[in-house]
């Protein structure tokens, strides 16, 4: 390594430490004067956010959305709690830390329901209950919701008899009516633009020429539907023009904000970005990679297609009690195979393991996961997750080995394709066979976040050593990945709940 790339690694490294620092410094004063206590419900995992010394706050219920958890949601119920707010964030059944699983009855029926959000709502109201029942708490609570939450914090609204004041976030819920709930704010990303039209039909069943952004009133009705610059479906939560709209719906005052998302944003990209001078350190051991022809890599890329969709289709259906998994397991594993078989055969395999290596790549990715679960959302399995990550290991394991050996020296557009290729046969048969797969449709965006993180990390590491190293790595990562975001659902319609 020449002295200039020695120094310019240097120079990196001592920025990305300066920025892991600073964003863990803001992030944590975020926090401070807030008391956080776990707070379980039954077999409901939840947290308490509160002012520090408080004796007595008004109290609202969070909850996420789909594949979400109470990390998701942290920016709101810390800016609540500055406001002055009693709140209680709980993770859904499947999700987060919950180790139940979801009903597998998924699709709704003809009055409009499923099994699962039947289940959900059920639990979202245990959570309300045990939530007014806290000492120095006032109710009826205040509910905030997003996405997949607001369909349940809705029905739940209407089966009480006293509810506070609904702010749904990112809301697609048909259940709203002129009268219910009473008083409601709806809150969309600037770029969701059709759920900024159910927004406005919301808002339109008070007042029919009400604009977004203006709050409009019919005796006992309130409602406003604001829209959130620049952001998205998932940007949404840690808007600053969310936070403050929230705020002055549930809790009006001067109280600031807590604007985590660029600090995150920072953590996790200063994170990233530190594996590269990291790597510079590893002794250089990696060997050039035999050639492979642009017809035998189409061969490679195109052959595994229809016997890994048809294993996942036909079999894997329940594993460990949980649907879906053993389904991506036997399509990752049985296209790595087909992969791995090919490459051994016609170019032969390098099988050597960098232990140093491995060993950096392991390190580097639980730093980012370790910081991703306790700021932004949960990325940590545990519970049956562990379980489940062993059991997904079986196929990401060969899956990333014959992808690192092919990604190896290849142009742009080969690693492309070898990204593109795998995750558009999975959502095909997912679109064939939604009953199926079509729960697991989260793996495909998991995946994608996966090849620009830690994919990005291998690169950079994969440049001082062989393929097998980086493989052996991304195989678990991916694993640990798929296991610890990926919803649970039960693998039985009998599921009781």
């Amino acid at each position: 390594m020449s002295v200039s790339t020695r120094s310019v690694r240097l120079a990196a490294a001592v920025l990305a430490l300066a920025a892991v620092i600073l964003s863990v410094a803001m992030l944590e004063r975020a926090r401070s004067g807030i008391e956080r206590t776990p707070f379980p419900v039954g077999d409901t995992p939840a947290t308490l956010y509160r002012p520090a010394g408080s004796l007595e706050a008004p109290l609202a219920v969070v909850a996420h959305g789909f594949g979400g958890s109470r990390q998701m949601m942290e920016a709101i119920s810390l800016s609540l709690a500055r406001a002055g707010m009693a709140v209680v964030s709980f993770d859904f059944h499947g999700q987060g830390r919950s180790r139940l699983p979801m009903s597998p009855d998924a699709f709704p029926n003809e009055r409009g329901s499923s099994g699962t959000t039947v289940q959900l709502m059920r639990q979202t109201l245990q959570v309300i209950e045990a939530a007014e029942a806290l000492p120095g708490v006032r109710g009826p609570a205040a509910l905030v919701g997003h996405s997949m939450a607001t369909d349940i914090l809705v029905r739940a609204a209407r089966d009480r008899r006293a509810i506070g004041p609904v702010a749904l976030i990112s809301a697609y819920s048909r259940q709203v009516t002129p009268e219910t709930p009473a008083k409601l704010l709806i809150l969309s990303g600037q770029r969701e633009g059709g759920l900024r039209e159910v927004a406005l039909e919301m808002v339109h069943q008070v007042a029919p020429a009400a604009a977004e952004g203006e709050t409009v009133r019919a005796g006992a009705v309130e409602r406003r539907a604001a829209v959130s610059p620049w952001v998205g479906h998932a940007g949404v939560l840690w808007s600053p023009a969310t936070l403050r709209e929230l705020r002055d719906w549930l809790a009006p005052g001067a109280a600031p904000v807590a604007a985590t998302g660029p600090w995150i944003l920072l953590l996790l990209g200063a994170l990233v970005a530190l594996t590269w001078p990291v790597a510079g350190l590893l002794p250089d051991r990696r060997r050039p990679a035999p050639e492979v022809g642009w017809r035998f890599f189409l061969v490679l890329l195109l052959l595994p297609a229809l016997p890994a969709a048809m294993a996942a289709l036909q079999f894997g259906g329940s594993v460990l009690g949980f649907a879906g998994f053993g389904r991506i397991a036997l399509f990752f594993g049985v296209w790595g195979a087909v992969q791995l078989a090919l490459l051994a055969h016609y170019r032969g395999l390098e099988l050597r393991i960098d232990w140093p290596a491995l060993g950096a790549l392991l390190a580097a990715s639980l730093a980012f996961a370790l910081a991703m679960d306790r700021y932004a959302a949960a990325f940590l399995p545990t519970g049956p997750r562990i379980a489940l990550t062993a059991l997904l290991a079986a196929g990401t394991l060969p899956f990333m080995l014959a992808h690192a050996h092919l990604a190896q020296d290849a142009r742009l557009w080969r690693r492309a394709l070898l990204a593109l290729v795998p995750i558009l046969t999975l959502g095909g048969a997912m679109a064939a066979e939604p009953e199926r797969l079509g729960l697991s449709f989260t793996v495909a965006p998991v995946f994608l976040l996966f090849l620009l993180v830690f994919g990005l990390m291998g690169r950079w590491i994969g440049g001082r050593t062989g393929p097998a190293t980086v493989g052996a790595g991304l195989g678990i990562v991916l694993a640990w990945s798929i296991a610890a975001s990926t919803p649970l659902f039960g693998a039985s319609s009998t599921l009781v709940y």
